[in-house]
């Protein structure tokens, strides 16, 4: 199946308080097909009157509901495991919403899906395991204290457009199993498999009203979300400049809230001498190709060893242009297109910058692809310098700078301490010396070893620097949605 008949839901409505509700908006946004360009739906941009209703809705459900103040840990369990079985049984038609909307390979998503299932039941299993610490008193044996953790309370989610399933689950099962509320604001080019989850969790039966609420829209709704004073907690996923203007907004509300985000990054790659060529280079195509390259842990500044540059060039080349490029629904297509005509524009114009800026070459690639929608040729630019400005800014799309050769690890560790961005990073070697100095040294959240861009959901994921802070997935996630209380009691009293 290539398209949509008719979508299991009504994108024309929002949920709020466990039910669909129509939105105040007069406004409306068009949800594209990025292979063709084709609007596939049309969906409300909601109004800050919406998200009030929405963020009234899980502050009633935080304080007075059964969610936080009757549900066991073990309730909360069983209820997101049968979200997870609701997401298993109706995976097909997930998948399907989701690579039409997305431009996905449908073999990716069908990758997401499986992640997206394992995370609720992961977190599912934290639920009823929130633990305190008791602390004996010093100096007087009639005081006991103890610790108790507590949710923070309702959270607002403001989800970026490149993993919309995925990403949701990163957020909200973590947030639901320590007991959060949630107002989710899903990235405004890709709303529908959010809707479609607020089906599947609203058909289990199991969530009470207003622990999850949907607001659609961009800017505007989430300007009002993140400025909302009943807001416990953001979690952000997007740009650097979104996201300092994020911080900016929730430093200055009236309530200080706590604050997640994850941002940008330029992740850097190294090749040593000592690997499998072939391998190695097939490993980063697919470390910066992956998802077209819109992945904010994209490998796009690769390092390779002096010794093996030359030898090295043509197999990555090869090995880009061996990516089929097609139709996202059938079973062999590996990369797809850009989300939107912005971000398809926005590509174009670096790799114009990297043409012009006589800080690199082309190796392949660089030009439109398939004469429809918004297709880019998978680019590869050899010999850049890094101070070219596509080797130092986040592109967001299939384009991989592989840098001036290198003679010394040391000298390349010096540079990247120099990134603005501390997301992820990747070496391929063989010598422990090395990768245990690159691991040891280089400030980044997370650093692949031999393989790239795989992710648990048992690992915490996030960055230094621009790459913003706080972290997602693992227990480190959890226990973000968790805020500890110090009881001091005198038991002689």
């Amino acid at each position: 199946m290539t398209a949509l008949s008719k979508l299991p839901f009504d994108e024309k409505l929002i949920y709020i308080n466990g039910s669909w509700a129509e939105s105040s908006a007069t406004q409306t946004c068009n949800v594209e097909n990025p292979d063709t360009g084709d609007v596939i739906a049309v969906v409300p941009e909601c109004t800050a009157e919406d998200l009030d209703r929405a963020v009234q809705a899980a502050y009633t459900a935080f304080h007075d509901g059964p969610w936080v103040n009757e549900f066991s840990g073990a309730q909360r369990r069983d209820a997101m495991l049968a979200l997870a079985d609701a997401i298993e049984k109706s995976r097909s038609e997930i998948e399907l919403i989701e690579s039409v909307n997305t431009g996905k390979p449908i073999t990716d998503v069908r990758g997401e899906l499986d992640d997206t299932i394992d995370l609720f039941r992961h977190f599912a299993g934290y639920a009823d395991k929130v633990e305190g610490r008791h602390i004996a008193a010093q100096n007087n044996s009639n005081l006991e204290g103890y610790t108790v953790k507590v949710p923070v309370g309702v959270v607002g989610f403001i989800n970026a457009f490149n993993y919309p399933i995925c990403l949701l689950a990163w957020k909200v099962a973590p947030a639901l199993a320590a007991g959060c509320t949630v107002v989710f604001k899903p990235g405004p080019q890709t709303p529908l498999t959010t809707q479609y989850f607020a089906h599947l969790l609203d058909s289990t039966n199991k969530f009470p009203p207003g622990v999850f609420n949907v607001v659609l829209g961009g800017a505007t709704v989430g300007q009002a979300l993140v400025d909302h004073d009943l807001i416990d907690k953001i979690g952000f996923t997007g740009s650097v400049a979104t996201g300092k203007h994020v911080i900016r907004s929730t430093a200055s509300t009236r309530n200080v809230r706590s604050t997640s985000v994850e941002l940008g990054g330029k992740s850097p790659g190294v090749v040593m001498p000592d690997v499998d060529l072939d391998k190695t280079a097939k490993l980063v195509v697919s470390g910066c190709m992956s998802n077209a390259g819109m992945n904010c842990n994209a490998l796009t500044r690769l390092w390779v060893h002096r010794s093996i540059y030359d030898d090295f060039m043509p197999r990555l080349k090869a090995a880009a242009e061996s990516l089929n490029l097609g139709t996202p629904q059938q079973d062999g297509t590996e990369m797809g297109p850009l989300i939107d005509r912005r971000q398809y524009e926005r590509v174009l114009e670096y790799i114009r910058i990297g043409k012009e800026e006589d800080k690199a070459s082309v190796l392949t690639g660089g030009e439109p692809a398939l004469g429809r929608g918004y297709w880019i040729q998978p680019t590869l630019f050899y010999n850049v310098d890094p101070t070219a400005r596509i080797a130092t800014e986040e592109i967001f799309g299939p384009v991989l700078s592989v840098l001036q050769p290198f003679d010394s690890l040391d000298e390349v560790i010096e540079i990247e301490r120099k990134n603005e961005f501390g997301l992820a990073a990747g070496i391929f070697s063989r010598n422990h010396q090395d990768i245990a100095k690159f691991t040891r040294k280089l400030r980044c959240g997370t650093i692949w070893v031999n393989n790239y861009n795989t992710l648990y959901s048992y690992l915490p994921f996030g960055g230094f620097r621009n790459s913003g802070f706080g972290r997602e997935l693992g227990y480190e996630s959890f226990d973000g949605y968790l805020v500890p209380k110090a009881i001091i009691d005198d038991i002689s009293f």
